[in-house]
């Protein structure tokens, strides 16, 4: 993942390990960097866990 995401905004783009899927990444307003743990069989799957994620970032800030 080349791009760096707004902060507090997930990025979803295609994982460099494995062709064909999809994994996330969500930069934190500190610049941390949270990552998906693994890769997506499709951009919507990884979408859908970025999103369940930043909600429970949210949640515990």
């Amino acid at each position: 993942m080349a791009r760096s995401p707004q902060p507090g905004r997930p990025h979803v783009a295609p994982c460099p390990d494995k062709p064909g899927t999809f994994r996330w990444q969500i930069q934190l307003e500190d610049g941390s960097v949270v990552r998906a743990p693994y890769a997506f069989a499709t951009r919507g799957g990884a979408e859908l866990s970025a999103d369940l994620w930043m909600k429970q970032l949210r949640a515990t800030a």
